[in-house]
């Protein structure tokens, strides 16, 4: 896993997230809300193809790799968008940009369904929504359920919202919030041939584990291939401080500086063992 930046635009970042759209799509969720606490609904359901809007632009600051894993989709899958926070847990958040990120089926769908683990008192807390709120109030509400993506014309500010994150404290990294390095480290067994993600300290064991259980970062299948790219890495690593011939390991340590950048499978790992190896 590697940090990722969002792109806020408009040319990024479709109309019907930001601005009056969002403001309607909200209230629309709230409207919901207020009929399953009335009973004349049992539970919220969601339009899946707003979200899916916004896959082609998550996939871009993804660099075509699951935000997880860091596995690249183009060869064997397609890619969800993902609601970082489970809309079964956060109704609320169903339809806002910034819960949304892309990732893999397998990340997404096997191992994290609606899973969320949480070491804060409390979760997010929901929009006061009851079964006799008028439609006034709850338009008054929706500006409150979560930040646009490019103004803080609902009242609701980025900085709340990151605020909000860190009380929470979610088991569950966000690339988006969170920095990755400071979590993660990586340990390479030459027995087994496998990479495996371990806690950076020992305060983060925790989210060492959630990753493992909910995002699914320590599978065989993962492991297995991150030690065939180590032992790449390595090898190059080794060769650019032996090579005599000045074109060859200009190109070594080319290759070396391709395989930590962005877009290059599993990036984190890399970055790691480019630290510790020299």
């Amino acid at each position: 896993m590697i940090p990722l930046r969002r792109e806020r635009s408009g040319q990024a970042i479709l109309a019907k997230y930001h601005g009056a759209k969002k403001l309607a799509q909200d209230t629309v969720l709230l409207q919901a809300q207020r009929e399953v606490l009335r009973g004349t609904i049992r539970q919220h359901t969601f339009l899946a193809t707003y979200w899916k809007s916004s896959k082609a632009q998550l996939k871009k600051e993804s660099h075509g790799k699951c935000a997880y894993c860091e596995a690249t989709t183009d060869v064997v899958a397609h890619g969800d968008v993902e609601h970082y926070r489970p809309k079964g847990i956060y109704w609320w958040l169903a339809y806002t940009y910034d819960n949304y990120l892309y990732a893999c089926q397998i990340c997404n769908q096997v191992y994290k369904s609606d899973n969320f683990p949480v070491a804060g008192a409390a979760r997010l807390p929901a929009p006061a929504v009851t079964a006799l709120l008028p439609d006034a109030a709850l338009q008054q509400l929706a500006g409150s359920l979560s930040p646009d993506p490019l103004t803080d014309i609902g009242g609701y500010t980025q900085a709340q919202y990151a605020q909000a994150h860190q009380q929470e404290q979610a088991l569950l990294l966000n690339p988006y919030a969170d920095d990755p390095t400071r979590y993660f480290d990586y340990e390479a067994d030459d027995v087994t041939e496998e990479v495996t993600l371990i806690p950076a300290a020992p305060p983060y064991r925790a989210h060492v584990k959630a990753a493992e259980d909910y995002y699914g970062l320590n599978r065989v299948e993962l492991k297995n291939q991150r030690y065939k790219l180590y032992k790449t890495f390595q090898v190059l690593q080794r060769a650019a401080g032996s090579v005599t011939d000045p074109q060859l390991r200009a190109d070594i340590e080319q290759r070396l500086q391709a395989m930590q950048a962005d877009d290059y499978l599993f990036a984190g790992m890399n970055r790691y063992f480019a630290a510790q190896l020299q």
